[in-house]
């Protein structure tokens, strides 16, 4: 199973070449605003790496993540998909991050994954012993998560933010953001299990409302359509004033 997979769904933008379980690429570039910059340069580095008629499938994280930067990654992977024809499939970036922390510590029991939402708020989901998610994707402040929930061990950026609500706390920079070679990880487990996609929209939720919509659509799903899972509004708005 050959993957290439892109993630700019956090401040670390990056893009990874998988084959058969060994990472062949994998490049990356810290900056919370220069996702669309950087991943001209970190595709580059990985191209001459790609032979596209081996491609099984591109993947891309689909967060949730900032607005803008989120749909950059996506937006690069369904190019690529288009011109080398090649299907393109979207990973949660939380599950991403699930699975190199089952990596670091493969007997951990239930656990978290926290990242940065800004607005004094965390992107999060829980897991069970076999890294499935049971709980979200979801956006909130991190003291509004159940107890229960809280009291888990926990990982990511807005895990080590927010340490002093949560449980335990595993920070370690291979668990602070999604990176593209677990996104890679985690789509060629499914495809190879027979995983699919599917096809259409998702009902996103927006900021303000977090209803839960989404935590149900993706429910049970690993591999999911390339759409952004926004959970909420962008921060800046059109007005619906005219000039």
């Amino acid at each position: 199973m050959s993957v290439l997979a892109i993630d700019t769904s956090s401040a670390l933008s990056s893009v990874a070449l998988v084959a058969d379980g060994a990472t062949l690429v994998s490049v990356e570039h810290r900056d919370p605003r220069r996702h669309a910059e950087a991943i001209g340069p970190l595709l580059a580095q990985v191209r001459p790496a790609v032979d596209p008629s081996s491609l099984d499938v591109i993947a891309c994280g689909v967060g949730p993540g900032p607005y803008t930067g989120l749909r950059v990654g996506i937006a690069a992977a369904l190019a690529l998909g288009a011109v080398w024809e090649v299907p393109v499939v979207g990973v949660c970036s939380l599950d991403a991050v699930a699975a190199a922390a089952r990596s670091l510590a493969p007997d951990m029991h239930a656990f978290g994954v926290a990242l940065d939402a800004r607005r004094r708020e965390v992107y999060w989901s829980a897991y069970d012993e076999t890294g499935a998610r049971v709980a979200g994707p979801r956006v909130g402040p991190a003291d509004a998560i159940d107890d229960a929930l809280r009291s888990l061990a926990w990982v990511g950026s807005g895990a080590v933010a927010y340490a002093d609500v949560l449980g335990s706390v595993l920070a370690d920079d291979a668990t602070a953001y999604p990176q593209a070679v677990w996104v890679a990880n985690v789509a060629a487990a499914a495809r190879s299990a027979g995983g699919s996609a599917g096809a259409g929209e998702l009902h996103l939720d927006a900021h303000g409302t977090d209803s839960g919509a989404t935590e149900d659509a993706v429910r049970g799903r690993v591999l999911l359509p390339p759409r952004p899972l926004y959970l909420r509004r962008p921060d800046v708005t059109v007005s619906g004033r005219a000039g």
